[in-house]
Order: structure tokens, then sequence, then C-alpha cells
């Protein structure tokens, strides 16, 4: 799954890559100067995709570079952060492992990495970074310029995820604002069904990306510009931003469980169940559209026997009721970097091509409905897709394709690991009813404990 999101054990991950920084020969030139190879060995690590999907992807690979050995190995979120640094200080790390543009990662694991400019341009010519999705390559460069990760797809957030058997048996239609929200939810309610699932607690950063919507439904330039220091959290469009969050606790639409635990696996297992109504997800969420998937889903999330629902996404309800609606937030979501001090370098430019740049392996990106993908111009072969209602899914989520690729808004790339966490916390002390606190005084502190970035500012 595709919720790779920073916590507090970051920060001793940071702590980790610069004492030991001086310790790894990465980032050499050596290796750039190394050919492709048709034979050999690589070794992958990754967060993300989940091992069904890489195996997938490896198997098509094979089809064409039989005499390549590709071994996967997928780790869970904190695992992988506290575990690739010292692998890769050891000489014992993997040939290809991922990165993403999120919280510093270019800088943070960049120094181990090949440029991988001389790669694209070999394969897709001088104009390569046109055929990548707009801006992604950029967000995956290092603070010097070395592109040290190439974007095998792009994420977009900032909508929901619906289960419309529950609207249907419940009779009422999708919420476009925050009145016909709560009246959703109070015969959702009535139903027997949570209206909308989410988890708050601990330091997983979700919660962020409801607080980046209801931003935007307040004022849509308001999110990035406090995020760049061009504004303040606790300015009125932060403050309205925070009393909503307030109010749909109040009213009933944010569920009484909401700090009991996080996003994975309170609100995915309790949406996949069918017990909620809807969950905030990005687009890695479509790919449980699949009738494979769901199925697989569901069954991880503790159903028998499971029966799929009708899972579509739809925007995220204008809760500010002021006419901006809420627009979808999107950035690179992970590539693939080539570890400089790789004894498979060659091998591994071979794979990581093909993967990103070669128009069969972005095919199976956009088949597997998990990312977007970075070549432009590949689409879903809706021929070789089987989803649980083909006319109604399908065209829904063609549009959720094209609203995602024009997004303009970044994710988190703008976003420093400090803001996030601190909007976190605001978000836990609006929830808790035990917290005294004013909505003005959070967002005093919210705007106390943030740092400003200013990446992507000109």
């Amino acid at each position: 799954m595709s919720k790779f999101k920073y916590a507090a054990a970051l920060g001793m991950v940071v702590g980790i890559a610069l004492v030991t920084a001086g310790c790894t020969g990465g980032g050499g030139s050596d290796g750039e100067d190394v050919a492709p190879a048709d034979s050999g060995e690589v070794t992958w690590w990754g967060w993300t995709p989940d091992t069904p999907v890489a195996e997938r992807y490896i198997a098509e690979f094979n089809k064409d570079y039989p005499d390549i050995t590709v071994t996967y190995r997928n780790f869970e979120n904190v695992d992988f952060r506290t575990s690739i640094t010292p692998a890769l200080d050891s000489g014992e790390g993997p040939d290809v492992f991922n990165l993403s543009p999120a919280g510093g990662s270019p800088d943070l694991w960049g120094p181990y990495a090949l440029d991988l400019a001389p790669v694209a341009e070999d394969v897709l010519g001088a104009d390569w970074e046109d055929q990548i999705g707009a801006g992604w390559a950029n967000q995956l460069r290092d603070s010097d310029g070395r592109l040290v990760s190439m974007p095998l797809g792009g994420m977009s957030a900032g909508f929901v995820w619906i289960n419309q058997d529950i609207f249907d048996e419940a009779g009422v239609d999708v919420p476009t604002d925050y009145d016909s929200w709560v009246a959703a939810c109070e015969q959702i309610s009535a139903a027997g069904k949570t209206c909308f699932t989410m988890g708050a607690g601990g330091a997983d950063t979700f919660p962020t990306e409801m607080f980046h919507s209801i931003a935007n439904s307040v004022d849509p330039d308001f999110f990035i510009a406090a995020a760049t220091g061009d504004a303040a959290w606790d300015d009125p469009e932060g403050v309205e931003t925070l009393q909503i969050i307030k109010d749909m606790r109040e009213d009933g639409i944010i569920a009484a469980n909401a700090l009991d635990g996080t996003q994975y696996p309170l609100a995915n297992e309790e949406f996949m169940r069918g017990d909620a109504a809807m969950v905030q997800m990005g687009f890695w969420y479509t790919q449980y559209s699949g009738a494979e998937s769901c199925k697989a889903a569901m069954e991880a999330a503790g159903v028998s026997n499971p029966t799929c629902f009708v899972q579509l996404p739809a925007p995220f309800p204008d809760v500010a009721q002021k006419g901006n609606g809420s627009e979808y937030f999107g950035e690179a979501d992970y590539g693939l970097a080539i570890n400089a001090d790789s004894p498979n370098i060659g091998a591994a430019k071979t794979f990581l091509s093909w993967m990103t740049m070669s128009q069969a392996g972005q095919q199976n990106v956009a088949n597997a409905l998990d990312l977007l993908p970075a070549l432009k111009g590949v689409t879903p072969d809706w021929d070789s897709i089987t989803l649980v209602d083909q006319a109604v899914q399908q065209p829904a989520i063609e549009q959720l394709i094209e609203d995602s690729v024009a997004t303009g808004q970044s994710r988190q790339w703008q976003t420093s690991e400090e803001t996030l966490d601190a909007i976190v916390l605001a978000i836990q002390q609006v929830l808790d009813p035990t917290i005294s606190l004013s909505v003005d005084e959070i967002a005093a502190q919210l705007q106390a404990s943030a740092v400003p970035t200013s990446i992507g500012i000109e």
C-alpha cells in the first residue's frame, strides 16, 4: 500500500544519516559510467508496493530480461526508515531502493544514490523530463540538483472513497457540503454504520490530508502559503480550518473512535470490512476497486468469504460552504534509486529503466491502479482489468485520473516534517474532549511549532 508517512521516528533516522554520511562512498560518479546489463541479480527494498504487486512487476520484467533475477523485500513504513540507512552504510544494502519526495528524503538518502539524469537521457533523450509527470523529477532531486530517484509514479489525495452499497441501503446521496454531510451521517448512523472513519491517533501524518482538504475549502491558497511561510497557521483561515474539524466531531461526521488508532489499521479495516460509508485515502486506494484486490483487502481486514462492495472516489465535501470546493493535491509518490555502492549497477540500471521509463513497465504501473504512471500518455488497459462493477467504477476512476494529473498543489513535498507533526498534534487536541485549550490557542501552538520551507518557491 502506498501509505508511506513520516512519523517522529524520522528524527532518529535523520540523526543516523548525519552521523554516518561521512562513512559512505555513495554518490560517486564511477557507477554512472557502468553500462546497463542483460544479466545479473538485483535486490530491491521498499515500503511499497505490496509484495504481490511487486512480484507481478518483476514477472513482466523477466519476460524481457529473463537473465536478471530481481528479489523484492517489503518493509513496514517505520521498519524501512530504520533499516535502510545502516544497511547502506554497512555495504549490505539493496541495489535498488525506494525514495520519495516527502520529508526531505532526496537529501536524506540521496547521498547514497547515483545521479540518474544521465540514465534518463540515454533512455528517453535530451527532452526526457518533458516526458515525465509535471514536476515529478524535480521533486526527486537533492539540494545539489542530482536526480537521486527516478519517478515510478505519482500520487494524488484530497478526496474520499465511499461504499456505494451503504449509501444505497441508507437511501442517501453522497454529501457535497457540510450540511449535506451532517444529514447523510444521521441517516447512515441510523442504519447502523459508521459514516466517516478516520484514525487520528499516534504519529502518522494521514490526518494532515483532512486538514489540507478542509483548508482548501476555506481558502484554496492557504495551506501551501502557510507551509512555505507566506501565511501563518493561526491566521483566520487556519483557525477556521481547526474549528470545522471540531464541528465535524461534535456534529457526528468524525467518528468518536478517531483517536483510538491510526489510519492504518483503524480506518482502513473499518472501511474494508464494510462497516463505514466513507474514508479519506489517496489514489493508492484505487487498486481495491479491482474484483480480486477487493477480496484480498477485505480478507486482510478480517472478513471471511467476502462479497465485494462498490467502492468509488468522491470529492471531499465543500465543508466551508464558500463555493471553493476542495482541490486535489499530489506529487511524485516515490521513485527508484540505485545504490552507488552496489556491485550490480548494470543490472540495476536495466531494471530501473524498464520499470520507470519503458512503455511496458509503465503499463504495469497503470494497470495495478496503485500509482499514476510517471511516463506521460500511459493509461490503464481496461480490457485487462476487472473491477467489482466495471460500468460504474471505470468512468469514475478515469475521471479521478484526469483530475489527479491536472492538480497543481503538492501533497507533502513543500511541507516540513515539523509542520506535519504540528498539524497532527493540533488535530488531536481539537478532537480530544479532555483538552481545554481553545481553537485559537491550538492554532497558535501549531504556528509556534511549524517550520516553513522554501521548497518549490521561485
